[in-house]
């Protein structure tokens, strides 16, 4: 388990390549947290319902199924204002990967779906990380 720096994730897997190497929720719903502030969202995120919700929902993306998360996401997408789409570009680019110039598909993203996603933890009741 680990957070989200590249640099440690790179050093554990270097280190230990033949061990599955999960990302701690906390840790990503931190990272989120820090690009709602660092976007200057903070105070929307406070006063706004509807986008603490959608927030949220970023976030709850580590729940859903792997084959889910790109629908997940561009549902979720839909539901923001235009004044988050900074945000939203972090996001797709770190976790989601962003979407391929010609024809389709996406380029990986900084951080692999199955870091950050415990949806097989939690169907198997493994306690998240």
């Amino acid at each position: 388990m680990t957070d989200f720096e590249t640099g440690t994730i790179k050093s554990v897997k270097d280190m230990l390549p033949n061990i599955l190497h999960k990302g701690c929720l906390f840790h990503f719903s931190q990272a989120v947290w820090r690009q709602v502030q660092g976007k200057g969202l903070t105070t929307k995120y406070n006063e706004d319902e509807v986008f603490r919700l959608n927030v949220k929902q970023l976030i709850a993306l580590a729940f859903v199924p792997l084959d889910q998360i790109i629908i997940g996401f561009d549902l979720i997408c839909d539901q923001f204002d235009d004044d988050a789409d900074d945000l939203l570009e972090y996001f797709e680019k770190t976790c989601i990967g962003e979407p391929k110039r010609r024809g389709t598909g996406r380029k990986k993203p900084q951080f692999d779906h199955k870091l950050w996603n415990i949806h097989d933890r939690v169907v198997a009741t493994v306690p998240r990380p």
